[in-house]
């Protein structure tokens, strides 16, 4: 396993308590920089449009952040985006609004952002407009629920939302009149679980013929996974398969050549991976002392890294992590199921998992000081892609896997309410002084 440091280290706020506090009054919470980043999300790539460099942020102040990884910068903040705070954000497909209508994009890059929230609405930015208001595009209401996840599916067309009363809302985002999506209530799944739907996701699937259809998974703390073709006219006509993990979900994810495979992930740390259209369990991949495994591959890596230990899972990805700056094989041939865990340190880890092996890739340090929270991938311009994480330092890092980038000055970027965009020299988190979060998972 080799170390590595961040790319880039973008801060997308500060925190004006924590500095306002002496230091041998802080807790060991307050950080230079301010809110957690609770869920990001990077800009779709598409074959014919330049790169995928957006990343948006939702900050634990209600707020977005939209970040520019080319530039480095944070170039736009959406303050009070909700009333709540906010579950998730999602970019729209580059396609969404093509067919002549008055949302096409011309650049190829989605103008839109989908965000849920625990207010029980679901709203849609419009990035394009520079005016300092939010630039919301319609508002979506829940009656009495919070919105607790949210996914596209069908060229963003359609959104699944899960709730807080154990439902699956969708919502028919479809032109109306050419400049607004309608946002209207199409119906519910009311039967798929019976605690708070914490994870949804729509995905494109292939059979061994190479049909294609679309499949939404959902997830629950009822510790169900239910996979469903939307397409059908009725809940029971649309269910394809239930998983019993065992245990209340936090993070889903398809993979394999042909999606057939998916991961889940538990608030008690585990991970296991099925078979998902006969409901088959392929592995637990090591029970309940997976991190005690994952400690252990670190430690036999032979990559020096000492007193290092991992916490808590961050989530799974079907991805070519371009590690292997050897490989010969073609992006698709390299495709594999990586998962990133992390400590409450700020270190991150990530772990390529073979159905017979794990296989220790990378040490993410000195990016980080408190615990990882989500991560997406964006272009490197190059043909490659680096790793995006967001932490509950408020720190956005650019991971280089493969090395071959010259890394920028490492500088943190805050957008102020001048608008005006401040630079401030980041020191190594190893040389920080005072005290340091310590809890396990951030979950």
């Amino acid at each position: 396993m080799k170390t590595i440091q961040p790319y880039r280290a973008a801060v997308t706020s500060f925190s004006s308590a924590g500095a306002s506090i002496p230091q041998h009054q802080q807790s060991g919470f307050e950080y230079d920089s301010g809110e957690y980043i609770l869920s990001i999300a990077s800009s779709p790539h598409d074959a014919s449009a330049a790169s995928n460099t957006c990343v948006a942020s939702a900050l634990s102040n209600k707020s977005i952040v939209i970040f520019d990884s080319t530039s480095g910068q944070v170039t736009r903040r959406i303050e009070k985006a909700h009333d709540g705070p906010i579950s998730q954000v999602s970019f729209f497909p580059c396609e969404y609004g093509s067919e002549g209508n008055a949302h096409q994009n011309n650049n190829n890059h989605s103008p839109l952002l989908i965000s849920a929230s625990q207010d029980g609405t679901v709203k849609v930015f419009d990035l394009r407009t520079n005016s300092s208001s939010s630039g919301i595009t319609t508002k979506m209401a829940l009656p009495n629920e919070q919105a607790l996840c949210v996914s596209l599916g069908y060229g963003g067309t359609l959104a699944a939302v899960g709730t807080s009363k154990a439902r699956v809302s969708f919502l028919d985002l479809r032109y109306s009149s050419g400049t607004n999506p309608t946002g209207a209530l199409m119906g519910s799944y009311v039967d798929a679980h019976t605690e708070e739907v914490t994870q949804v996701r729509f995905q494109s699937v292939s059979n061994a013929s190479g049909q294609t259809k679309t499949v939404l998974a959902t997830a629950s703390e009822d510790g169900l996974l239910s996979v469903y073709d939307p397409s059908q006219p009725s809940e029971d006509a649309a269910l394809l398969s239930t998983l019993n993990i065992g245990a209340p979900l936090r993070h889903i994810g398809f993979f394999g050549p042909n999606n057939e495979g998916i991961c889940a992930l538990t608030g008690n740390e585990t991970m296991s991976v099925w078979h998902w259209d006969s409901a088959q369990k392929v592995s637990d991949v090591g029970g309940m002392g997976l991190r005690g495994l994952l400690s252990d591959a670190v430690g036999k890596s032979g990559s020096g890294v000492e007193g290092s230990s991992v916490e808590y899972l961050v989530g799974c990805t079907w991805a070519n992590a371009n590690c292997d700056q050897d490989a010969q094989q073609s992006p698709s041939d390299s495709k594999a199921l990586h998962l990133l865990a992390g400590n409450s340190e700020g270190d991150g880890y990530l772990f390529r998992m073979d159905a017979d092996h794990i296989t220790p890739l990378r040490h993410l340090k000195g990016g980080h000081r408190g615990c990882i929270r989500d991560f997406c991938w964006v272009d490197n311009g190059i043909g490659g892609q680096r790793l995006v994480t967001g932490g509950e330092d408020a720190r956005l890092c650019e991971w280089d896997l493969s090395g071959t980038s010259s890394a920028p000055s490492l500088t943190s970027n805050h957008k102020m309410g001048s608008g005006k965009v401040k630079q401030v020299k980041r020191d190594d988190a190893s040389k920080k002084k005072g005290k340091k979060k310590k809890f396990g998972s951030p979950y």
